[in-house]
């Protein structure tokens, strides 16, 4: 068994002998809260979630009269970004953003972007996050995410054209897939040429969809010069079919939405590509605390729960979030989104990530058969009653 601790938060992974773990409370599921209940493990998996913990089961550890819950999923995060924290404009527009990053990323070098990669993967355990999905253009965190054992899904990420044939691995407990940058920065060849790949190898596909309004404008045939913008970097996108679409309905006229795609952000989208994300099962992926730093702007997390999408959380970058916690994303969204059930809101951190992610059978709960990783937090919690709204509100949101 190992073992970190951070703030209250301890992250459990027991992959050896046959072992009871106990706490005052243990959270399976958002719908199922158990007291003074266990968890039965061994070899690296859950075996039983007991209700009632025998004195003479062997090996009882008692982790304390706290939570046992399952790791938290952070879905979308650009880890190689983190040496930009506090280096760039916020609030002043996504255009200045983007132009400093690029400058700001340049002028770091390779060493300080890579040793602050390093630095922020080792966190997110601390974190309690035991899941990531990893979206990397400069490729610098594969072996960052492995070397510490960390599961989920490292996406490399391609913008403007070409016909890649990406190095993917479903295989490992850190599967390798391929990200299309955004409807607007990739070619639509492009996007349909990964999508095919990465739906062969039973792999996720991961895209930033509907986060700008120069995206928006382009995607529905406004001239807002970013077809100048791509000419200079090389890129010819005369021949994209764009005009007269949203983004959603852009990316599912080419067939790349579906139930193993990905799609982030989603913060200009109507009820018609919402109902579109639900009848292609598409899952998504919101960044809120990015989103309100970048844009000014939220998603529109009440609609999508109506039509019964099941989005999950990520926190983009540290060069547009305070922090990589997703104890902090979900402590803004029970301060920006008053009436959305905690349930809910813990449901987004664990299980839809997990499915999002491809991951669903082997994390997200603590079901037999999952992983056998889970994180211990202790929040003063006495009542059943108060649980979800003490986890939901621990971060600093």
């Amino acid at each position: 068994m190992n073992a970190t601790s951070d703030a209250g938060i301890r992250f459990i992974r027991h992959a050896g002998e046959p072992a009871v773990f106990k706490a005052g409370w243990v959270i399976k599921d958002p719908e199922t809260i158990l007291e003074n209940a266990g968890l039965a493990v061994a070899g690296g998996k859950i075996l039983e979630v007991l209700k009632h913990v025998p004195e003479d089961r062997p090996v009882v550890v008692d982790c304390g009269p706290g939570i046992l819950m399952p790791p938290l999923v952070n879905a979308h995060l650009h880890l190689e970004l983190s040496a930009l924290k506090n280096r760039l404009p916020l609030g002043k527009g996504f255009a200045p953003w983007v132009a400093a990053l690029l400058r700001e990323r340049d002028s770091a070098g390779t060493q300080v972007l890579v040793r602050a990669a390093r630095a922020a993967v080792r966190s997110l355990p601390d974190l309690g996050v035991g899941l990531a999905g990893e979206v990397s253009t400069l490729g610098i965190t594969r072996s960052l995410l492995s070397n510490e054992g960390i599961a989920g899904v490292w996406f490399r990420e391609y913008l403007g054209d070409g016909h890649d044939i990406p190095d993917l691995d479903p295989r490992s407990f850190l599967s390798v897939s391929a990200a299309g940058h955004a409807p607007h920065t990739t070619s639509p060849d492009r996007l349909i040429s990964l999508k095919h790949q990465t739906r062969a190898a039973g792999l996720p596909f991961s895209i930033h969809v509907a986060e700008s309004d120069l995206e928006t404008d382009f995607i529905a045939g406004i001239d807002s010069g970013w077809n100048d913008f791509l000419a200079a970097r090389g890129i010819d996108a005369s021949f994209w079919p764009v005009g007269g679409k949203t983004p959603v309905g852009y990316l599912n006229a080419l067939g790349v939405l579906g139930p193993d795609t990905l799609g982030v952000h989603l913060l200009q989208v109507t009820e018609k590509d919402l109902d579109i994300l639900a009848d292609t099962k598409t899952f998504l992926c919101l960044c809120p605390r990015s989103n309100q730093n970048l844009h000014c702007r939220l998603p529109d997390i009440r609609m999508m729960l109506k039509k019964k999408l099941t989005p999950a959380l990520g926190t983009d970058s540290l060069a547009s979030c305070e922090s990589l916690s997703i104890f902090d994303e979900m402590a803004f969204i029970r301060r920006h989104y008053p009436g959305i059930a905690p349930a809910d809101i813990l449901a987004m951190a664990t299980k839809n990530g997990a499915s999002a992610l491809g991951l669903g059978l082997h994390y997200g709960t603590l079901d037999p058969g999952r992983q056998s990783n889970f994180i211990y937090l202790d929040t003063g919690t006495v009542s059943r009653a108060d649980i979800l709204e003490k986890v939901t509100s621990y971060g600093t949101g």
